[in-house]
């Protein structure tokens, strides 16, 4: 059996092994606060770009309750009905007249304008989100 030290303290551990015994709590504490600040600087990062109005609006109070009232009322499943027969779990809610508009702003609230729907269908709703790929790339999410 091969031996190499550990990145921590030194110690001799097996080959294959990432951390000693010993260390290997402190790492996995060290890599969960690493994840976790990494995440909220994506969302700081990405809530940059978005204006505070909006930022506001899904932070407050009311779009929450209500977000989670519809998702709860039609039982967690898509409401998209697009031509690919979705079966799949209700994540998100759809502003069916987008909130940007001065019309939809005044719906952000109304039952009517929201709408239930899974991640890949809301991603189909708004394919100007969707990351942009070089010429050439084939995006596999289309076939998933």
């Amino acid at each position: 059996m091969t031996y190499k030290p550990c990145p921590r303290c030194k110690k001799l551990i097996p080959h294959g092994t990432a951390y000693c015994a010993a260390c290997k709590p402190i790492a996995e504490q060290s890599m969960q606060e690493k994840r976790q600040h990494n995440k909220s600087m994506r969302q700081k990062k990405y809530n940059s770009r978005r204006n505070p109005k909006y930022v506001k609006f899904y932070h407050s109070k009311d779009w929450k309750n209500l977000s989670r009232y519809k998702l709860e009322q039609v039982a967690w499943k898509c409401e998209a009905h697009l031509d690919n027969g979705c079966t799949g779990i209700a994540v998100e809610i759809h502003h069916t007249k987008p909130i940007q508009t001065e019309e939809g702003w005044n719906l952000r609230l109304e039952w009517s304008n929201l709408e239930a729907v899974c991640t890949h269908c809301h991603n189909l709703r708004h394919p100007e989100k969707l990351r942009r790929v070089q010429p050439g790339v084939v995006d596999m999410r289309i076939f998933l």
